[in-house]
C-alpha cells in the first residue's frame, strides 16, 4: 500500500492522541520526515492543514475563522452558538484581528467562506460598475 500525505495525517491524529502534549513536536518531526522519505515533498506544506481537518473530523467539530478589523467581542460567542444550532456540531472558534479590513466580518466555517467585509463589498460594486451593460 502506497503511503499518501492524507493516511499519514489520519496516522498522526490517532498516534497524537494517545501521547502527552510534550511528545508532539517529536511526532511531528517524525511524520515530516516521512513525507520527504515517501518523496512527498508537494504535500508537506498542507500538510499541517490536513491534520487540522482530520482533527477536527475526529472530535467531530467544525472549524470556524472569524477575521474582523478589530476583536470581534461577543460577536465570537453568538457566530458559534448559530454556527452550532445549524450544523447540530460543535464549533471550535478562532479569531484574527486585521486593521486592513476597514470594517465588517470574514467568515470561515470549514471550507466554506463568507464575504461581509467593506473591502469585498467595495471590491462587488467596482466589479458591477465596471462590468458591461447588456442591450437588449
Amino acid at each position: 500500500m502506497k503511503m499518501t500525505a492524507a493516511s499519514l495525517a489520519r496516522a498522526f491524529v490517532e498516534t497524537a492522541r494517545t501521547l502527552p502534549e510534550a511528545e508532539i513536536p517529536a511526532l511531528a518531526e517524525a511524520a515530516a520526515h516521512i513525507l520527504i522519505a515517501q518523496g512527498l515533498f508537494k504535500d508537506a506544506h498542507i500538510f499541517p492543514r490536513m491534520v487540522e481537518r482530520e482533527w477536527f473530523k475526529r472530535d467531530g467539530t467544525v472549524p470556524v475563522k472569524i477575521t474582523t478589523a478589530e476583536s470581534a467581542g461577543t460577536l465570537k460567542k453568538d457566530i458559534a452558538h448559530v454556527v452550532e444550532q445549524a450544523l447540530k456540531r460543535s464549533c471550535s472558534v478562532e479569531e484574527h484581528a486585521d486593521p486592513s479590513l476597514l470594517g465588517g466580518i470574514l467568515l470561515q466555517v470549514g471550507d466554506e467562506r463568507y464575504d461581509a467585509t467593506l473591502r469585498g463589498a467595495l471590491r462587488n460594486l467596482s466589479a458591477q460598475l465596471i462590468a458591461p451593460i447588456p442591450l437588449p
